[in-house]
């Protein structure tokens, strides 16, 4: 029977870190796919037409998380056990229809209203681009069902395929169409509005992809998971009491960058600074700063996406599921300070160089925003604790808690961004500093409330410890011997050497924490820190 159990949890642990690698390389991939797409299509469309373009995408992206952002995860909850056993083929059809009927209404009303929100967001030449991305609603929708089934069954392939796919075609088809539009002489909305087509294609195939996935995958089951014949409605009450709260919680996260849109535009013209001027920080700080920022915590966030279904399961066996649960959690936290503390090191110590890197036709815009991004990387491991407390606390059942500490770190935001960005002496910097105590808010709170919850979940405070401790001394060395070598053969700043730094960075911290980890197995082989399941007691489990 032990025997049994151990290759259960083998299995259960191998298939978690596939699911992470799968998702990690989607993302890494969809990260380079986007920068390729964003440099070639502003020389096609200039300011204006990347203006009418992301209005439109801004919309589409607030109307894809109050349609998508809850319901997949909630049915990845139900469907690896974790409010029910009510059969993942019963779970997928109800939340399919749910997923028709919210896809369908959102791409009527962005189409239909699309003249009217262009207006009420003063950019009215965007009505065209607004239509033109209105399908992608639906067809995001319909992919979320099968994404939501795949996530809940453990595999993660489908979506880190279907990822790529959307993101191959924005590329390839948008710029392809947005070029054509321009060559022919179209106005800037209409061309625009056809690079906007590039998404909607690519939704589209994702999709169809996503479906031939699950046609073949229901071939090569040969018993369906019917569950315990419950009806449609009962299985859409859980998935809605699971996923609102995700959703509001994810409409929260997603508020904090209309907090920065506001406060820095309207606080810096009160401390003096005329439109174009506030314009012209403000497009700064969103432009280099935020996009290099975004791309680390979306590293991580397929360790949560793979974490939430695998911690549900876990927590459904009761006993049985004990050493699944505190492998997959002391795996995921693990993984997250692996990625997040080098990143974050990294890119407050080479902030200008990265930006220098990047943008090297805009030097006076990288030096103002370097400051910006080397306080903005302290905000890098809160947020990446946050998409994986967040996992778990919704793999609980407890996803409104979340919610409760995101509006708290969101109204500290507001209130530090309006003070900070309003003092002269500060100016923009307030706007990473209201960001990195908001996160170090939400992931202090979030992580309180999984030990409180579910103590099982976090590893003891002396494993947490060399968790945090061993990555941290290992970047240490790794940065500091660079700087050193750097600064004794004063090496000039240059795209060469910032990247030989980098990887060399990477090289170092790759083999001493290879070291570390081959430390910790051989104690523990040896017998140190050696825990008996039980330890803890069968109180930790929630109840």
């Amino acid at each position: 029977m032990a025997s049994g159990i151990d290759n259960k949890s083998a299995s259960a642990g191998k298939g978690f870190l596939s699911g992470v690698s799968v998702l990690t390389l989607s993302a890494i991939a969809v990260k380079v796919i986007g920068l390729l797409y964003k440099i070639p299509l502003l020389s096609y469309l200039g300011t204006e037409g990347m203006g009418y373009f992301n209005t439109a995408y801004e919309l589409y992206a607030l109307f894809c998380i109050i349609s998508t952002a809850g319901l997949p995860v909630a049915m990845a909850v139900l469907i690896s056990g974790g409010k029910g056993n009510f059969g993942a083929d019963r779970i997928y059809r109800a939340s399919r229809a749910a997923f028709l009927v919210i896809g369908l209404l959102g791409s009527l009303v962005m189409y239909v209203f699309a003249s009217r929100f262009a207006d009420a967001l003063d950019n009215s030449g965007a009505a065209l681009c607004l239509k033109a991305i209105s399908p992608t609603v639906l067809f995001i929708c319909l992919g979320s069902a099968y994404r939501g089934y795949f996530q809940g069954k453990g595999n993660m392939l489908p979506t880190a395929v279907s990822q790529v796919i959307e993101a191959a075609c924005k590329l390839g088809l948008g710029l392809m169409l947005g070029g054509y539009a321009v060559s022919r002489g179209q106005p800037m909305q209409v061309a625009a509005a056809y690079a906007v087509l590039g998404l909607t294609v690519g939704a589209l195939l994702s999709a169809v992809y996503l479906s031939v996935s699950k046609a073949v995958s229901d071939r090569k089951s040969d018993t369906p998971q019917v569950g315990n014949g419950a009806k449609r409605g009962e299985i859409l009450r859980e998935l809605i009491l699971l996923a609102l709260p995700i959703t509001l919680s994810a409409m929260v996260t997603g508020s904090a960058k209309f907090i920065d849109l506001a406060t820095i535009l309207s606080r810096l013209a009160d401390s003096g600074y005329s439109e174009a001027e506030a314009n012209s920080l403000y497009g700064c700080y969103s432009t280099l700063v935020l996009p290099i920022f975004n791309i680390l915590p979306s590293l991580t966030s397929s360790v949560s996406l793979s974490a939430t279904p695998a911690i549900s399961s876990a927590l459904a066996r009761g006993e049985e599921g004990i050493s699944d649960l505190k492998s997959t959690a002391r795996t995921s936290m693990g993984l997250v300070c692996a990625v997040a503390i080098p990143a974050a090191v990294g890119l407050a110590v080479f902030s200008r160089d990265i930006l220098s890197l990047l943008f090297s036709s805009q030097p006076s815009a990288v030096i103002t925003a370097t400051p910006w991004l080397s306080v903005m990387a302290a905000a890098v491991l809160p947020s990446c604790l946050i998409t994986l407390s967040a996992g778990m606390l919704q793999a609980m059942g407890r996803a409104r808690l979340s919610l409760y500490t995101m509006l708290c770190g969101i109204a500290l935001k507001a209130v530090l961004a309006y003070a900070l960005i309003g003092n002269e002496n500060i100016g923009v910097l307030g706007a990473p500093v209201s960001s990195v105590a908001c996160d170090t808010l939400v992931a202090a709170f979030n992580l309180f409330l999984v030990s409180r919850h579910c103590p099982q979940l976090l590893p003891r405070a002396r494993e947490l410890i060399g968790l945090f401790l061993r990555p941290t001394a290992a970047t240490a060395v790794a940065v500091g011997a660079v700087c050193i070598v750097r600064k004794k053969l004063e090496i000039e700043n240059s795209s060469a050497s910032t990247v030989l730094s980098i990887l060399t960075v990477m090289l170092i911290y790759g083999a001493l924490m290879l070291i570390f980890t081959l430390k910790k197995h051989k104690g523990e082989n040896n017998g140190i820190g050696n825990e008996k399941l039980n330890e803890r007691g069968k109180a930790d489990l929630p109840s």
